[in-house]
């Protein structure tokens, strides 16, 4: 594997804990992790919502990026969802600042945080191996 290929794929594995660690944590700690950034619930119904949508999700990305990085062949795909999911939390935290107005200074962090980890994912995703055929998979 060449040093483009090995930090592309280091990359996904460095993407696939992060998601893998915050959506575990979300799942166990949504109160206090989620106080951050100022979302509050108070009933069974909130907590299984947010523990789903939260931990749930995030935690089953980190596993699909993990399979992804696990194997060559799928590396571009998983930098590719790596570089899509933070452009999505991008777009979503922009629309919101243009409909409700200026929220925290934790936001315009998160921003950055997810503009240079989408970046970083497009930018890799070319170094990683190209996908093989089916029955030249790994």
């Amino acid at each position: 594997m060449t040093i483009k290929e090995q930090l592309a794929r280091g990359y996904l594995w460095l993407a696939a804990f992060v998601f893998c660690g915050l959506g575990t944590a979300l799942l166990i700690w949504p109160t206090e992790i989620l106080s951050s950034v100022e979302i509050q619930f108070d009933s069974p119904t909130a907590f299984a919502d947010i523990r789903a949508d939260y931990g749930g999700c995030i935690l089953g990305v980190g596993l699909f990026l993990s399979w992804c990085a696990a194997h060559r062949h799928l590396n571009r795909p998983g930098l590719l969802c790596v570089g899509l999911v933070f452009s999505g939390y991008v777009i979503g935290r922009l629309l919101s600042r243009l409909i409700d107005g200026t929220p925290k200074r934790i936001i315009f962090i998160l921003i950055t945080v997810e503009i240079g980890g989408a970046l970083l994912a497009f930018a890799l995703y070319p170094c990683a191996p190209k996908s093989k055929s089916p029955d030249q998979q790994d």
